[in-house]
């Protein structure tokens, strides 16, 4: 037994905190690859882009998805989406949206979530539910 071998960890040791992802960032995994579509995962808390990368959703962003699964391809008028909470008005739902477009812009993506100016919103990509996940 050699003086390394002495310090040597004995079992399965805590990953380093320095590596662990920052709570904003998305986490990826190789075997995310989801063939071109967007997926809601855990009730819709986390998007799965295309590429892999996973995101955390808030209340309202993941309220807006879901409004957005339910209604493919097609332009939501703001009061559509405000609609789904409560307490949501016209400025925190253009917020939540904007904040929602630069958290997957960090990520390397571009969310196909357009604005219809004077109208609404209008997602333009594959978007589904994972209901197993």
């Amino acid at each position: 037994m050699t003086a390394f071998d002495a310090l040597a960890p004995l079992g399965p040791q805590p990953p380093d905190a320095a590596r662990l992802p920052h709570a904003d960032e998305p986490t990826f995994s190789s075997g995310d690859q989801v063939d071109g579509w967007w997926s809601l995962l855990y009730r819709g808390w986390t998007l799965l882009a295309p590429s892999g990368a996973r995101i955390d959703l808030t209340e309202i962003e993941r309220a807006c998805f879901l409004c957005l699964l339910r209604n493919p391809n097609r332009e939501l008028l703001r009061q559509e989406l405000m609609a789904t909470r409560a307490s949501t008005n016209l400025r925190t739902l253009n917020v939540a949206i904007c904040r929602l477009r630069s958290k997957v812009l960090r990520a390397g993506i571009r969310l196909p979530l357009h604005t219809v100016h004077g109208v609404g919103y209008v997602f333009l990509g594959n978007l589904r539910e994972l209901s197993t996940l």
